[in-house]
């Protein structure tokens, strides 16, 4: 049993439902606790991940958790779980209880969050192991966050973000991806996959640009909902415009085929401030060969090798930055053993089916560690 009540479709939402997914097509019977109507919801559905609606661990009313506590316990007893998975702190303390009550059931916390979790003595109790056999972090900046928290002898491990790459839809459409786009033949093609919101960089991109002698190259500001942060958005907007800015760089929303975008893009862009402790976007890249570019931030010094799969700037400045670019425009015949070296180290560490592998094998240690 999965408990993944997160709100929104984020990393974090995205990590946990493909552990749903890896474990079922390793042979697993998996439930997923969802909020009814979240995008959780709909994406379980779309991958035909079965799902209990009417439990609500978001709940602040302890009449609400204790009817969670024995719907949950009787769902146990019914389905034989051993294993319980949860992605969020709303409503742990059911399946800490749970875990106190069944000795023989296995309560795993994964934390993916992306702020550390506070020192106190109900933390003790939520990550002790008392009543939870495991923590699963998702970067090894998670699992310092953890080490810091002085649990004794708590197994703790990081299991990176997994995915089986962007799904292509099928479209019968004449135009190439890059003539659709309009992106010139000689120029090399470079995409920020995310959200306007402040910390992914947008600007500090743009910037880094503007420090380059020559731009011969095209950018790709590729956006799920234009309309989510509009202040940031027309900030970006007029940066272009007052810079000159608008034959180089093009805005696009929500695409319906992205894998086929991706087929032209030559460069991806991790210019993140702050968060990233889920590497999610760099996997992405990876698994359709495309090297990156990124700021030191959250797990990104991890996953990029310098130089080898992409170019890991030194700080988190657009100074830097335009290093990184400049790096990449000289050395474009490097392009594709970089693809190479990105791809490859996707299908040896950042598969779908090796998340599965890894997390059913930390099961069986914290399983292993009870007997």
């Amino acid at each position: 049993m999965l408990a993944i009540n997160v709100r929104w479709w984020n990393a974090e939402a995205a990590y946990a439902v493909n552990v749903a997914r890896g474990l079922i097509a390793a042979g697993s019977s998996v439930w997923v606790i969802v909020n009814q109507n979240s995008p959780v919801h709909h994406k379980a559905l779309e991958y035909d991940i079965p799902v209990i609606t009417d439990i609500h661990l978001d709940s602040k009313s302890p009449r609400c958790q204790w009817q969670n506590y024995r719907k949950i316990s009787e769902f146990i007893d019914k389905n034989e779980i051993s294993v319980i998975n949860s992605f969020k702190s709303n409503g742990s303390i059911v399946f800490n209880l749970l875990r106190m009550r069944k000795p023989e059931l296995i309560y795993i916390r994964t934390r993916g969050e992306a702020r550390p979790p506070k020192y106190h003595f109900l933390n003790d109790f939520f990550y002790g192991k008392k009543t939870c056999d495991g923590i699963i972090a998702v970067g090894n900046q998670v699992k310092k966050w953890i080490q810091q928290l002085n649990i004794d002898d708590q197994n703790i491990q990081t299991i990176y973000y997994g995915d089986s790459g962007p799904m292509s839809s099928l479209e019968n459409d004449s135009a190439s991806p890059a003539k659709r786009l309009q992106i010139p033949e000689d120029r090399l093609a470079m995409a920020l996959l995310g959200r306007t919101q402040h910390v992914k960089g947008h600007l500090s991109l743009l910037k880094a640009i503007t420090h380059l002698p020559t731009i011969d190259f095209q950018i790709l500001f590729l956006v799920k909902d234009l309309e989510e942060y509009p202040d940031e958005l027309h900030s970006i907007e007029q940066f272009i415009e007052d810079h000159h800015l608008k034959n180089h760089v093009t805005i696009l929303g929500f695409q319906k085929n992205l894998p086929e975008v991706l087929t032209c893009v030559d460069i991806g862009l991790i210019p993140s401030l702050s968060s990233e402790v889920n590497c999610r976007v760099a996997v992405e890249f990876y698994s359709q060969g495309i090297p990156v570019i990124a700021f030191p931030t959250g797990t990104l010094p991890e996953v990029v090798q310098h130089q080898k799969t992409g170019y890991l700037c030194a700080e988190k400045n657009e100074e830097s930055l335009a290093k990184g670019l400049q790096w990449i425009l000289e050395n474009q015949e490097s392009l594709p053993t970089l693809s190479n070296n990105a791809r490859n180290l996707y299908l040896e560490n950042y598969t779908l089916e090796i998340l599965a592998e890894k997390t059913l094998e930390f099961y069986q240690s914290c399983a292993s560690r009870k007997n």
